[in-house]
């Protein structure tokens, strides 16, 4: 875990505890735009939840069902993305205690509620085409988009899958990634590299700046605010 990193992040993600006396453990924040990530656990039994910005759940452990005010249900496992959406209340069973990466942001009301299940194997991916700031190679883009805003607000979530390559990567807004499978390098401008394995949780801030060595086919669950 390297929470001073340029790009905070964890590995493996999947193996996190809270410490004692607390249900979380921010990564990243950037109180300008109201984002924020991290990991966080909630308890077994039964809690209402009001969502007062977009905010992306990939559940790590446990298993809950949702009831929202709208009589929505949505039941959550591991593997499964959920994007509550902002305004969204309800309650929850939670059945066994939860744990999940997660990403808050600015986004819009919606009636209904993204999921994503088996998130490590969903498809197909649609083709997004090649990276455009390709240095070495030809990197491919894939993926599914679950959901994205009415500009200016994006709050945009997916799955997004990248092949082998070497890329400029310069991001322009703060970026939730939850990498599944595969293995890459970013260096940042600054020297400093970021080793990307399956079940890394990484948080790329706006203006982050380097270079991208996709050395395995990536796959990630992602949130751009």
């Amino acid at each position: 875990m390297n929470l001073s990193s340029s790009a905070p992040h964890i590995h493996p993600a999947f193996d996190w505890n809270p410490d004692v006396g607390t249900d979380e453990l921010v990564m990243y924040r950037n109180p300008e735009f109201r984002v924020e990530g991290g990991l966080r656990e909630c308890k077994r039994g039964k809690r209402s939840f009001k969502f007062v910005e977009d905010e992306l759940w990939l559940v790590m452990h446990g298993f809950a069902q949702f009831r929202r005010d709208s009589g929505e249900v949505i039941d959550a496992e591991p593997y499964v993305a959920v994007h509550f959406k902002e305004g969204w209340t309800g309650e929850a069973e939670i059945g066994e205690d939860m744990r999940m990466s997660y990403m808050r942001c600015l986004g819009e009301p919606g009636e209904i509620t993204p999921v994503l299940r088996d998130v490590a194997n969903v498809g197909p991916l649609a083709d997004w085409g090649a990276v455009s700031t390709r240095i070495i190679g030809i990197s491919e883009k894939y993926g599914i988009q679950m959901s994205r805003a009415v500009a200016p607000r994006r709050a945009e979530t997916g799955i997004w899958s990248c092949t082998p390559g070497t890329w400029r990567c310069e991001v322009k807004s703060d970026e939730f990634c939850h990498f599944l499978a595969g293995n890459s390098l970013y260096t940042n401008d600054n020297g400093e590299q970021i080793e990307i394995v399956p079940d890394t949780l990484a948080f790329f801030p706006a203006g982050w700046k380097g270079i991208c060595e996709v050395r395995e086919t990536v796959r990630k669950v992602y949130m751009i605010r």
